[in-house]
């Protein structure tokens, strides 16, 4: 058994980077993916505790304990790791559609030609959004500054490409910046727009970001959002 358990445990290790690898390669959806990283905690997790108790169990020298606790170090990894996913993604709202302005977001223009109708939709749904956004991110909120709109519009699009983001469209003459931002693992893009308008003498500076994929982003767009704030 202690063998076997040490194969399960190997199968669990891998679990993970074999549903990344898959999804990047376009072998299957993210959705499948979704379904494996869920069959691979479970496993870990059942790896683990079974190597914890036979390795209680068994004398803690023999040949058997060893290899049971082997297990369950090597399942450990796997269950720490989507642990903490599981951990983020349940303390922050089910929601991949940020912005500073709920009331009348900003827009994509350019963007929009890049995402498909298997992209989650742009339109950003006032009612439903507003309120658990504003209460799981307070921070998130338009920026006024004393800068005229186009000093503001050479600005915002430093902090953009000091970001790392690629940039997809600057318009100063609209006020309008689109970037697309590529995460390292799983290679998901999520679009920002940043627009700046003219009021009352100053610069109000908006920003939307929009992950492709994904029901939930685990924070990711609003800590973007945040960051460019910051950095502005």
């Amino acid at each position: 058994m202690h063998k076997l358990l040490k194969i399960l445990a190997v199968v669990a290790l891998l679990g993970f980077p074999v549903a990344v690898i898959g999804f990047r390669l376009g072998l299957f959806p993210f959705s499948t993916s979704f379904s494996m990283m869920g069959a691979t905690a479970l496993l870990a997790a059942a790896v683990f505790f079974v190597g914890m108790v036979v390795s209680f169990i068994k004398r803690s020298d023999t040949e058997v304990a060893k290899s049971a606790r082997t297990a369950a170090m090597i399942a450990l990894l796997p269950v720490i790791g989507l642990g903490s996913q599981a951990v983020t993604g349940s303390s922050v709202p089910s929601i991949h559609n940020i912005s500073t302005d709920t009331v009348n977001p900003p827009a994509f223009d350019k963007v929009v030609a890049l995402r498909n109708e298997g992209h989650n939709p742009l339109e950003y749904d006032t009612d439903t959004l507003a309120e658990v956004q504003k209460a799981a991110y307070p921070k998130v909120k338009t920026l006024t500054t004393d800068l005229s709109v186009q000093e503001a519009h050479a600005r915002a699009k430093s902090v953009v490409e000091s970001m790392g983001l690629e940039l997809v469209n600057s318009d100063a003459s609209q006020g309008i910046i689109e970037a697309t931002e590529t995460t390292a693992i799983w290679g998901f893009k999520d679009d920002m727009v940043v627009r700046i308008t003219a009021i009352d003498g100053k610069a109000a500076v908006d920003v939307r970001s929009v992950s492709r994929i994904g029901r939930s982003d685990l924070g990711a767009n609003a800590k973007r959002i945040e960051k460019f704030l910051a950095k502005f």
